[in-house]
Protein backbone atom coordinates (compact mmCIF):
# COMPACT_ATOMS: atom_id res chain seq x y z
CA UNK A 1 0.00 0.00 0.00
CA UNK A 2 1.23 2.98 -0.62
CA UNK A 3 1.23 6.57 2.17
CA UNK A 4 -1.99 7.81 1.13
CA UNK A 5 -3.54 3.80 2.43
CA UNK A 6 -3.98 2.85 -1.73
CA UNK A 7 -2.71 0.20 -3.52
CA UNK A 8 0.51 1.55 -5.32
CA UNK A 9 -1.24 0.51 -8.45
CA UNK A 10 -4.24 3.13 -8.12
CA UNK A 11 -3.72 6.44 -9.77
CA UNK A 12 -6.44 8.81 -8.04
CA UNK A 13 -5.78 11.52 -9.91
CA UNK A 14 -5.04 9.62 -13.56
CA UNK A 15 -8.64 7.85 -13.16
CA UNK A 16 -10.69 11.14 -12.94
CA UNK A 17 -8.75 12.43 -15.95
CA UNK A 18 -9.49 10.00 -17.18
CA UNK A 19 -13.23 9.04 -16.48
CA UNK A 20 -14.77 12.85 -15.69
CA UNK A 21 -17.68 11.45 -15.08
CA UNK A 22 -16.51 10.18 -11.45
CA UNK A 23 -15.04 13.51 -10.73
CA UNK A 24 -18.25 15.14 -11.71
CA UNK A 25 -20.13 12.88 -9.45
CA UNK A 26 -17.79 13.97 -6.53
CA UNK A 27 -17.65 10.01 -5.66
CA UNK A 28 -13.93 8.38 -4.19
CA UNK A 29 -12.51 7.39 -6.91
CA UNK A 30 -10.84 4.27 -5.53
CA UNK A 31 -14.25 2.94 -4.27
CA UNK A 32 -15.59 3.87 -7.39
CA UNK A 33 -13.36 1.76 -9.22
CA UNK A 34 -13.83 -1.28 -6.71
CA UNK A 35 -17.53 -1.09 -6.77
CA UNK A 36 -17.99 -0.39 -10.14
CA UNK A 37 -15.21 0.09 -12.85
CA UNK A 38 -13.69 -3.45 -12.58
CA UNK A 39 -16.95 -4.30 -13.91
CA UNK A 40 -17.41 -1.93 -16.41
CA UNK A 41 -13.77 -2.47 -17.82
CA UNK A 42 -11.48 1.21 -16.73
CA UNK A 43 -8.75 0.75 -15.78
CA UNK A 44 -7.06 2.26 -12.32
CA UNK A 45 -4.08 3.78 -13.67
CA UNK A 46 -2.14 4.34 -17.08
CA UNK A 47 -0.44 0.74 -18.50
CA UNK A 48 2.68 0.57 -21.01
CA UNK A 49 1.27 -3.02 -21.21
CA UNK A 50 -1.83 -2.43 -22.92
CA UNK A 51 0.10 0.71 -25.17
CA UNK A 52 2.39 -1.77 -26.18
CA UNK A 53 -0.53 -4.38 -27.44
CA UNK A 54 -2.08 -2.18 -29.43
CA UNK A 55 1.80 -0.98 -31.26
CA UNK A 56 1.80 -4.79 -31.97
CA UNK A 57 -1.51 -5.39 -33.52
CA UNK A 58 -1.53 -1.80 -34.93
CA UNK A 59 1.56 -2.74 -36.59
CA UNK A 60 2.82 1.19 -35.47
CA UNK A 61 6.40 -0.70 -34.17
CA UNK A 62 8.05 -3.39 -34.70
CA UNK A 63 6.89 -6.20 -33.59
CA UNK A 64 10.05 -7.99 -32.12
CA UNK A 65 10.44 -4.26 -30.40
CA UNK A 66 7.42 -4.46 -28.94
CA UNK A 67 7.02 -8.09 -27.64
CA UNK A 68 10.38 -7.22 -26.34
CA UNK A 69 8.83 -4.69 -24.24
CA UNK A 70 6.23 -7.05 -23.26
CA UNK A 71 8.51 -9.38 -22.08
CA UNK A 72 10.14 -6.79 -19.73
CA UNK A 73 6.64 -5.74 -18.21
CA UNK A 74 5.83 -9.04 -17.51
CA UNK A 75 8.51 -8.77 -14.56
CA UNK A 76 7.10 -5.58 -13.71
CA UNK A 77 6.56 -4.56 -9.80
CA UNK A 78 3.14 -3.41 -11.35
CA UNK A 79 0.90 -6.62 -10.82
CA UNK A 80 -1.47 -4.94 -13.47
CA UNK A 81 1.51 -3.91 -15.71
CA UNK A 82 2.59 -8.06 -15.03
CA UNK A 83 -0.73 -10.04 -15.87
CA UNK A 84 -2.04 -7.81 -18.78
CA UNK A 85 1.74 -7.97 -20.65
CA UNK A 86 1.76 -12.02 -19.89
CA UNK A 87 -1.95 -11.91 -21.30
CA UNK A 88 -0.98 -9.96 -24.44
CA UNK A 89 2.44 -12.10 -24.83
CA UNK A 90 0.28 -15.30 -24.85
CA UNK A 91 -2.40 -13.94 -27.36
CA UNK A 92 0.40 -13.21 -29.75
CA UNK A 93 2.32 -16.19 -29.40
CA UNK A 94 -1.38 -18.32 -30.41
CA UNK A 95 -1.84 -16.34 -33.20
CA UNK A 96 1.39 -17.48 -34.23
CA UNK A 97 0.55 -20.88 -33.37
CA UNK A 98 3.75 -20.94 -30.75
CA UNK A 99 1.50 -23.14 -27.82
CA UNK A 100 3.99 -24.11 -25.70
CA UNK A 101 5.77 -20.55 -25.42
CA UNK A 102 2.18 -19.07 -24.78
CA UNK A 103 1.88 -22.20 -22.20
CA UNK A 104 5.08 -20.74 -20.61
CA UNK A 105 4.37 -16.64 -20.78
CA UNK A 106 0.78 -17.28 -19.41
CA UNK A 107 1.98 -19.64 -16.11
CA UNK A 108 4.22 -16.53 -15.46
CA UNK A 109 1.38 -13.75 -14.95
CA UNK A 110 0.43 -12.64 -11.70
CA UNK A 111 -3.24 -14.28 -10.05
CA UNK A 112 -5.11 -12.29 -7.89
CA UNK A 113 -8.18 -10.16 -8.15
CA UNK A 114 -6.23 -7.11 -9.34
CA UNK A 115 -4.84 -9.05 -12.09
CA UNK A 116 -5.55 -7.42 -16.02
CA UNK A 117 -7.51 -8.17 -17.86
CA UNK A 118 -10.39 -8.86 -15.05
CA UNK A 119 -12.48 -11.65 -17.54
CA UNK A 120 -12.16 -15.23 -18.00
CA UNK A 121 -10.21 -14.95 -21.40
CA UNK A 122 -6.58 -15.58 -20.42
CA UNK A 123 -7.47 -18.49 -18.30
CA UNK A 124 -9.32 -19.96 -21.29
CA UNK A 125 -7.00 -19.05 -22.93
CA UNK A 126 -3.73 -20.68 -21.05
CA UNK A 127 -6.26 -23.78 -20.71
CA UNK A 128 -6.17 -23.87 -24.95
CA UNK A 129 -2.20 -23.69 -24.79
CA UNK A 130 -1.59 -26.04 -22.29
CA UNK A 131 -4.17 -28.47 -24.39
CA UNK A 132 -2.50 -27.63 -27.77
CA UNK A 133 0.94 -28.25 -26.27
CA UNK A 134 -0.11 -31.40 -24.74
CA UNK A 135 -0.10 -30.32 -20.83
CA UNK A 136 -3.18 -32.23 -20.80
CA UNK A 137 -3.00 -32.49 -16.93
CA UNK A 138 -2.46 -29.04 -15.94
CA UNK A 139 -5.11 -28.37 -18.63
CA UNK A 140 -8.11 -30.33 -16.64
CA UNK A 141 -6.41 -28.73 -13.52
CA UNK A 142 -6.89 -25.09 -14.63
CA UNK A 143 -10.12 -26.35 -16.04
CA UNK A 144 -11.87 -27.47 -12.59
CA UNK A 145 -10.26 -24.02 -11.16
CA UNK A 146 -12.31 -22.09 -14.16
CA UNK A 147 -15.32 -23.79 -13.64
CA UNK A 148 -14.89 -23.30 -10.03
CA UNK A 149 -14.22 -19.52 -10.38
CA UNK A 150 -17.01 -19.13 -13.10
CA UNK A 151 -19.68 -21.95 -13.18
CA UNK A 152 -21.91 -19.93 -16.17
CA UNK A 153 -18.91 -19.50 -18.21
CA UNK A 154 -19.93 -21.69 -21.20
CA UNK A 155 -16.83 -21.50 -23.05
CA UNK A 156 -15.15 -23.85 -20.03
CA UNK A 157 -17.56 -26.66 -21.33
CA UNK A 158 -16.15 -26.14 -24.98
CA UNK A 159 -12.82 -26.03 -23.78
CA UNK A 160 -13.90 -29.34 -21.86
CA UNK A 161 -14.86 -30.85 -25.39
CA UNK A 162 -11.28 -29.58 -26.97
CA UNK A 163 -9.76 -31.35 -24.37
CA UNK A 164 -11.29 -34.55 -24.81
CA UNK A 165 -10.44 -34.63 -28.58
CA UNK A 166 -7.08 -33.99 -27.24
CA UNK A 167 -6.87 -36.68 -25.73
CA UNK A 168 -8.76 -38.95 -28.25
CA UNK A 169 -5.87 -37.88 -30.66
CA UNK A 170 -3.59 -38.98 -28.37
CA UNK A 171 -4.43 -42.09 -27.62
CA UNK A 172 -5.25 -43.12 -31.19
CA UNK A 173 -4.33 -46.73 -30.96
CA UNK A 174 -6.84 -47.55 -27.88
CA UNK A 175 -9.68 -49.42 -28.17
CA UNK A 176 -12.63 -48.69 -30.00
CA UNK A 177 -15.19 -48.22 -27.25
CA UNK A 178 -12.50 -46.04 -25.52
CA UNK A 179 -13.22 -43.56 -28.66
CA UNK A 180 -16.60 -44.09 -28.73
CA UNK A 181 -16.48 -42.90 -24.54
CA UNK A 182 -14.59 -40.07 -25.59
CA UNK A 183 -17.16 -39.20 -28.68
CA UNK A 184 -19.74 -39.17 -26.42
CA UNK A 185 -18.39 -37.63 -23.39
CA UNK A 186 -17.98 -34.67 -25.93
CA UNK A 187 -21.20 -34.38 -27.25
CA UNK A 188 -22.48 -34.35 -23.82
CA UNK A 189 -20.66 -31.49 -22.65
CA UNK A 190 -21.86 -29.67 -26.09
CA UNK A 191 -25.06 -30.51 -25.09
CA UNK A 192 -24.96 -28.86 -21.84
CA UNK A 193 -24.15 -25.59 -23.04
CA UNK A 194 -27.49 -25.70 -24.56
CA UNK A 195 -29.25 -27.68 -21.40
CA UNK A 196 -27.87 -25.32 -18.96
CA UNK A 197 -29.76 -22.45 -21.24
CA UNK A 198 -33.05 -24.49 -21.54
CA UNK A 199 -32.67 -25.31 -25.00
CA UNK A 200 -32.50 -28.76 -26.70
CA UNK A 201 -29.69 -30.84 -27.24
CA UNK A 202 -28.24 -32.50 -30.28
CA UNK A 203 -27.15 -36.07 -31.33
CA UNK A 204 -25.30 -37.80 -33.83
CA UNK A 205 -26.61 -38.19 -37.23
CA UNK A 206 -24.67 -41.33 -37.73
CA UNK A 207 -23.69 -42.79 -34.50
CA UNK A 208 -20.81 -44.70 -36.51
CA UNK A 209 -19.09 -41.66 -37.79
CA UNK A 210 -16.66 -39.38 -35.75
CA UNK A 211 -18.76 -36.24 -34.06
CA UNK A 212 -18.01 -33.52 -36.67
CA UNK A 213 -19.90 -30.05 -37.86
CA UNK A 214 -21.19 -32.09 -40.73
CA UNK A 215 -23.01 -35.03 -38.12
CA UNK A 216 -24.73 -33.14 -36.02
CA UNK A 217 -29.05 -33.62 -36.06
CA UNK A 218 -31.69 -32.38 -33.64
CA UNK A 219 -32.06 -34.93 -31.05
CA UNK A 220 -35.43 -36.83 -30.58
CA UNK A 221 -35.16 -39.45 -28.01
CA UNK A 222 -34.87 -38.08 -24.44
CA UNK A 223 -31.34 -40.13 -23.54
CA UNK A 224 -27.69 -39.10 -24.19
CA UNK A 225 -25.16 -40.68 -26.32
CA UNK A 226 -23.51 -42.00 -22.78
CA UNK A 227 -27.08 -43.39 -22.15
CA UNK A 228 -27.58 -41.76 -19.12
CA UNK A 229 -30.65 -39.42 -18.77
CA UNK A 230 -30.09 -35.78 -19.83
CA UNK A 231 -30.20 -33.19 -17.57
CA UNK A 232 -32.75 -30.46 -17.81
CA UNK A 233 -34.33 -33.00 -20.87
CA UNK A 234 -36.69 -30.69 -22.94
CA UNK A 235 -38.07 -32.03 -26.78
CA UNK A 236 -38.79 -29.82 -29.72
CA UNK A 237 -42.40 -30.16 -28.90
CA UNK A 238 -41.89 -28.87 -25.72
CA UNK A 239 -39.55 -25.89 -26.09
CA UNK A 240 -41.31 -24.67 -29.17
CA UNK A 241 -44.96 -24.80 -27.36
CA UNK A 242 -44.34 -21.60 -25.62
CA UNK A 243 -43.35 -19.80 -29.16
CA UNK A 244 -46.31 -19.30 -30.61
CA UNK A 245 -47.27 -15.55 -30.76
CA UNK A 246 -51.13 -14.70 -30.81
CA UNK A 247 -51.41 -18.17 -33.15
CA UNK A 248 -49.98 -15.90 -35.92
CA UNK A 249 -47.41 -17.77 -38.67
CA UNK A 250 -44.95 -15.70 -39.27
CA UNK A 251 -42.47 -15.86 -42.34
CA UNK A 252 -39.06 -15.75 -41.92
CA UNK A 253 -36.26 -15.12 -44.95
CA UNK A 254 -33.46 -16.82 -44.44
CA UNK A 255 -30.27 -15.90 -47.34
CA UNK A 256 -27.68 -18.07 -47.61
CA UNK A 257 -24.91 -17.10 -50.48
CA UNK A 258 -22.95 -20.16 -51.80
CA UNK A 259 -19.39 -20.34 -53.87
CA UNK A 260 -18.25 -23.85 -54.14
CA UNK A 261 -19.58 -24.59 -50.90
CA UNK A 262 -20.40 -28.39 -52.12
CA UNK A 263 -18.04 -29.59 -48.97
CA UNK A 264 -20.36 -27.76 -46.53
CA UNK A 265 -23.34 -26.10 -48.19
CA UNK A 266 -25.39 -29.83 -47.32
CA UNK A 267 -24.83 -29.12 -43.59
CA UNK A 268 -25.93 -25.61 -43.11
CA UNK A 269 -29.18 -26.19 -45.41
CA UNK A 270 -29.81 -29.26 -43.09
CA UNK A 271 -29.41 -27.08 -40.07
CA UNK A 272 -32.09 -24.62 -41.43
CA UNK A 273 -34.32 -27.51 -41.95
CA UNK A 274 -34.68 -28.72 -38.71
CA UNK A 275 -35.17 -25.45 -37.27
CA UNK A 276 -38.22 -25.44 -34.65
CA UNK A 277 -39.54 -22.56 -36.31
CA UNK A 278 -40.22 -24.06 -39.29
CA UNK A 279 -41.52 -27.80 -37.44
CA UNK A 280 -43.72 -25.06 -35.35
CA UNK A 281 -45.40 -23.23 -38.07
CA UNK A 282 -45.56 -24.55 -41.63
CA UNK A 283 -44.54 -22.57 -44.22
CA UNK A 284 -42.66 -19.97 -41.75
CA UNK A 285 -39.35 -20.33 -42.87
CA UNK A 286 -38.31 -19.11 -46.55
CA UNK A 287 -34.84 -20.26 -47.35
CA UNK A 288 -33.37 -18.54 -50.77
CA UNK A 289 -29.91 -19.87 -51.96
CA UNK A 290 -28.23 -17.39 -54.22
CA UNK A 291 -25.17 -19.26 -56.20
CA UNK A 292 -22.58 -16.81 -57.12
CA UNK A 293 -21.49 -18.80 -60.30
CA UNK A 294 -19.90 -22.21 -58.49
CA UNK A 295 -17.81 -24.17 -60.44
CA UNK A 296 -17.94 -27.65 -58.21
CA UNK A 297 -21.11 -29.22 -57.19
CA UNK A 298 -22.49 -26.68 -55.23
CA UNK A 299 -25.19 -26.15 -56.99
CA UNK A 300 -26.17 -30.13 -57.75
CA UNK A 301 -26.29 -30.48 -53.92
CA UNK A 302 -28.95 -26.98 -53.58
CA UNK A 303 -30.83 -27.89 -56.20
CA UNK A 304 -31.48 -31.65 -54.94
CA UNK A 305 -32.15 -30.46 -51.13
CA UNK A 306 -34.51 -27.55 -52.54
CA UNK A 307 -36.53 -30.15 -54.35
CA UNK A 308 -37.53 -31.99 -52.06
CA UNK A 309 -37.46 -29.62 -49.01
CA UNK A 310 -40.41 -27.11 -49.02
CA UNK A 311 -39.45 -23.37 -48.26
CA UNK A 312 -35.97 -23.90 -50.45
CA UNK A 313 -35.08 -22.58 -53.50
CA UNK A 314 -32.36 -21.95 -55.68
CA UNK A 315 -31.55 -18.63 -57.17
CA UNK A 316 -28.10 -18.41 -59.82
CA UNK A 317 -26.13 -15.29 -60.20
CA UNK A 318 -24.78 -15.10 -64.31
CA UNK A 319 -21.29 -14.92 -63.09
CA UNK A 320 -19.56 -14.06 -60.07
CA UNK A 321 -19.98 -11.06 -58.23
CA UNK A 322 -19.04 -11.88 -54.23
CA UNK A 323 -20.95 -12.47 -51.22
CA UNK A 324 -22.56 -9.49 -50.99
CA UNK A 325 -23.69 -8.86 -54.87
CA UNK A 326 -25.25 -12.65 -53.77
CA UNK A 327 -27.19 -11.64 -50.53
CA UNK A 328 -28.13 -8.72 -52.42
CA UNK A 329 -29.50 -10.70 -55.07
CA UNK A 330 -31.36 -12.93 -52.33
CA UNK A 331 -32.51 -9.49 -50.31
CA UNK A 332 -33.94 -8.36 -53.68
CA UNK A 333 -36.19 -11.60 -53.58
CA UNK A 334 -37.22 -12.25 -49.38
CA UNK A 335 -40.90 -11.67 -48.89
CA UNK A 336 -40.81 -12.41 -45.27
CA UNK A 337 -41.40 -9.98 -42.18
CA UNK A 338 -37.94 -10.90 -40.40
CA UNK A 339 -34.96 -11.62 -42.90
CA UNK A 340 -31.00 -12.88 -42.30
CA UNK A 341 -28.32 -14.81 -43.27
CA UNK A 342 -26.77 -18.00 -43.35
CA UNK A 343 -23.20 -18.38 -44.29
CA UNK A 344 -22.35 -21.48 -46.43
CA UNK A 345 -20.65 -23.77 -44.33
CA UNK A 346 -22.17 -22.67 -40.90
CA UNK A 347 -23.97 -24.75 -38.70
CA UNK A 348 -27.24 -23.32 -36.68
CA UNK A 349 -28.93 -25.09 -33.21
CA UNK A 350 -32.19 -26.14 -33.92
CA UNK A 351 -33.84 -23.05 -31.96
CA UNK A 352 -31.52 -20.65 -33.25
CA UNK A 353 -34.06 -19.15 -35.52
CA UNK A 354 -37.08 -18.82 -33.67
CA UNK A 355 -35.56 -17.67 -30.29
CA UNK A 356 -33.94 -14.66 -32.70
CA UNK A 357 -37.63 -14.35 -34.17
CA UNK A 358 -38.87 -14.40 -30.46
CA UNK A 359 -36.50 -11.49 -29.50
CA UNK A 360 -38.30 -9.72 -32.02
CA UNK A 361 -41.89 -10.10 -31.15
CA UNK A 362 -41.05 -9.83 -27.77
CA UNK A 363 -39.16 -6.01 -28.21
CA UNK A 364 -41.12 -4.11 -30.40
CA UNK A 365 -38.51 -1.58 -29.46
CA UNK A 366 -35.45 -3.75 -31.20
CA UNK A 367 -35.56 -3.48 -35.29
CA UNK A 368 -33.23 -5.76 -35.48
CA UNK A 369 -31.11 -8.52 -33.12
CA UNK A 370 -27.94 -10.71 -32.93
CA UNK A 371 -27.52 -13.85 -31.47
CA UNK A 372 -24.02 -15.74 -30.40
CA UNK A 373 -21.93 -18.21 -32.28
CA UNK A 374 -18.26 -19.58 -31.93
CA UNK A 375 -15.61 -20.64 -34.47
CA UNK A 376 -14.58 -23.95 -34.70
CA UNK A 377 -12.65 -26.62 -37.24
CA UNK A 378 -14.83 -29.44 -39.04
CA UNK A 379 -13.89 -31.80 -36.09
CA UNK A 380 -15.45 -29.35 -33.44
CA UNK A 381 -12.33 -28.04 -32.04
CA UNK A 382 -13.30 -24.87 -30.60
CA UNK A 383 -10.98 -21.87 -31.19
CA UNK A 384 -11.05 -17.88 -31.83
CA UNK A 385 -8.05 -16.07 -33.92
CA UNK A 386 -7.39 -13.57 -30.95
CA UNK A 387 -8.71 -14.02 -27.61
CA UNK A 388 -10.61 -11.42 -26.25
CA UNK A 389 -13.03 -12.48 -23.09
CA UNK A 390 -13.53 -15.88 -24.92
CA UNK A 391 -14.45 -18.34 -27.58
CA UNK A 392 -18.42 -17.62 -27.70
CA UNK A 393 -18.95 -13.77 -28.97
CA UNK A 394 -21.76 -12.40 -31.21
CA UNK A 395 -22.57 -13.24 -34.44
CA UNK A 396 -23.19 -10.34 -36.91
CA UNK A 397 -23.99 -12.52 -39.42
CA UNK A 398 -26.83 -14.00 -37.76
CA UNK A 399 -28.22 -10.55 -37.83
CA UNK A 400 -32.25 -10.44 -37.94
CA UNK A 401 -34.24 -7.55 -38.88
CA UNK A 402 -37.41 -6.08 -39.93
CA UNK A 403 -38.78 -5.83 -43.12
CA UNK A 404 -38.68 -1.75 -42.40
CA UNK A 405 -34.86 -1.88 -41.94
CA UNK A 406 -34.58 -3.04 -45.68
CA UNK A 407 -37.00 -0.80 -46.59
CA UNK A 408 -35.16 2.28 -45.27
CA UNK A 409 -31.58 1.31 -45.14
CA UNK A 410 -31.60 -0.70 -48.46
CA UNK A 411 -29.16 -3.40 -49.49
CA UNK A 412 -25.50 -4.56 -48.23
CA UNK A 413 -22.14 -2.85 -49.27
CA UNK A 414 -20.48 -4.59 -52.50
CA UNK A 415 -17.06 -4.99 -50.91
CA UNK A 416 -15.74 -8.36 -50.27
CA UNK A 417 -15.36 -7.60 -46.56
CA UNK A 418 -16.81 -5.87 -43.43
CA UNK A 419 -20.05 -5.62 -45.18
CA UNK A 420 -22.34 -7.26 -42.32
CA UNK A 421 -20.60 -4.84 -39.48
CA UNK A 422 -21.15 -1.83 -41.85
CA UNK A 423 -24.91 -2.85 -41.99
CA UNK A 424 -25.17 -3.49 -38.56
CA UNK A 425 -23.76 -0.41 -37.64
CA UNK A 426 -25.72 1.35 -40.36
CA UNK A 427 -28.95 0.42 -38.65
CA UNK A 428 -27.52 1.41 -35.63
CA UNK A 429 -26.95 4.95 -36.78
CA UNK A 430 -30.24 5.01 -38.17
CA UNK A 431 -32.20 4.00 -35.44
CA UNK A 432 -30.46 4.35 -32.30
CA UNK A 433 -28.18 1.80 -29.88
CA UNK A 434 -31.56 1.09 -28.61
CA UNK A 435 -32.88 -0.56 -31.38
CA UNK A 436 -30.38 -3.36 -31.75
CA UNK A 437 -30.81 -6.10 -29.30
CA UNK A 438 -28.98 -9.67 -28.05
CA UNK A 439 -30.20 -12.94 -27.62
CA UNK A 440 -28.65 -15.12 -25.18
CA UNK A 441 -25.36 -13.71 -24.79
CA UNK A 442 -23.00 -16.25 -24.10
CA UNK A 443 -24.46 -18.82 -25.44
CA UNK A 444 -23.37 -20.45 -29.34
CA UNK A 445 -26.57 -20.24 -30.90
CA UNK A 446 -24.40 -21.54 -34.42
CA UNK A 447 -21.36 -22.78 -35.12
CA UNK A 448 -18.81 -21.03 -37.78
CA UNK A 449 -16.46 -23.60 -39.40
CA UNK A 450 -12.77 -22.43 -39.62
CA UNK A 451 -11.98 -22.97 -43.38
CA UNK A 452 -8.16 -21.73 -44.00
CA UNK A 453 -8.91 -20.19 -47.81
CA UNK A 454 -11.71 -18.18 -46.04
CA UNK A 455 -11.55 -14.32 -46.75
CA UNK A 456 -11.35 -13.96 -42.88
CA UNK A 457 -8.41 -16.06 -43.45
CA UNK A 458 -6.47 -14.21 -46.03
CA UNK A 459 -3.51 -11.80 -45.48
CA UNK A 460 -4.45 -9.05 -47.08
CA UNK A 461 -8.39 -9.62 -45.84
CA UNK A 462 -7.75 -11.07 -42.57
CA UNK A 463 -9.65 -9.99 -39.40
CA UNK A 464 -5.84 -8.60 -37.97
CA UNK A 465 -6.57 -5.97 -40.45
CA UNK A 466 -9.46 -4.38 -38.27
CA UNK A 467 -6.16 -2.80 -36.26
CA UNK A 468 -4.43 -1.01 -39.47
CA UNK A 469 -5.08 -2.54 -43.06
CA UNK A 470 -8.04 -2.38 -45.18
CA UNK A 471 -10.59 -3.61 -42.90
CA UNK A 472 -9.66 -0.44 -40.53
CA UNK A 473 -9.70 2.02 -43.23
CA UNK A 474 -13.20 0.70 -44.26
CA UNK A 475 -14.27 1.38 -40.97
CA UNK A 476 -13.52 4.51 -40.00
CA UNK A 477 -14.81 5.43 -43.85
CA UNK A 478 -18.17 3.60 -43.35
CA UNK A 479 -18.44 5.70 -39.76
CA UNK A 480 -17.99 8.75 -41.45
CA UNK A 481 -21.22 8.65 -43.59
CA UNK A 482 -22.92 7.00 -40.77
CA UNK A 483 -21.97 10.06 -38.56
CA UNK A 484 -22.91 12.65 -41.74
CA UNK A 485 -26.38 11.18 -41.98
CA UNK A 486 -29.14 13.58 -40.89
CA UNK A 487 -32.07 11.05 -41.49
CA UNK A 488 -32.64 7.74 -41.74
CA UNK A 489 -33.44 7.88 -45.47
CA UNK A 490 -29.63 9.12 -46.17
CA UNK A 491 -28.09 5.85 -45.26
CA UNK A 492 -30.39 4.03 -47.85
CA UNK A 493 -28.24 2.24 -50.04
CA UNK A 494 -29.27 0.34 -53.13
CA UNK A 495 -28.29 -2.90 -54.67
CA UNK A 496 -26.21 -1.64 -57.25
CA UNK A 497 -25.57 2.35 -56.69
CA UNK A 498 -23.75 4.00 -59.70
CA UNK A 499 -21.29 6.48 -57.16
CA UNK A 500 -20.34 4.36 -53.74
CA UNK A 501 -21.67 6.78 -50.84
CA UNK A 502 -18.10 6.72 -49.11
CA UNK A 503 -14.64 5.66 -49.80
CA UNK A 504 -13.53 1.83 -49.77
CA UNK A 505 -10.08 0.01 -50.31
CA UNK A 506 -9.69 -1.22 -53.56
CA UNK A 507 -8.89 -4.23 -53.09
CA UNK A 508 -12.10 -4.77 -51.20
CA UNK A 509 -14.38 -3.83 -53.44
CA UNK A 510 -16.41 -6.37 -55.67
Amino acid sequence: MSVDGLPVWFDSTWYCQQYPDVAAAGVDPYDHYMHHGVKEGRLPCPLKALEWDGALWQQTDDAAECVQALHHLLEHANPLEASFAGFALGRWYAWKQEWTEASRVLACRPMDDTCLPNHSGPALLEIEADTRSGAFSLAWRKIAQLRAQVPDYKDTFLAVSNLLQATAEQSAGVAGHVQATLQAQRLAWLNNVWLAAGLVPVALRNRQQPLSIDNLDSVRTHRNDAGGPVQRQCSIESATKSATVSGRVPLVSVIVPVFNAGDGVLTALRSLAAQTLRRRFAGALEVIVVDDASTDNTVAVAEAFAAQTPGFRLLRQPENLGAYAARNRGLAEAKGECITVHDSDDWSHPQKLEIQWRGLQQHPEWVACNSYWVRCTSDLVFTSWRMEQGWIYRNTSSLMFRRKVFETLGYWDRVRVEADTEYHYRIQAAFGPQSLGEVLPGVPLAFGRVVPTALTMQSSTHLVTQFSGVRADYRKASEAWHRAASAPEDLYLPETPINRPFWAPVVIIA
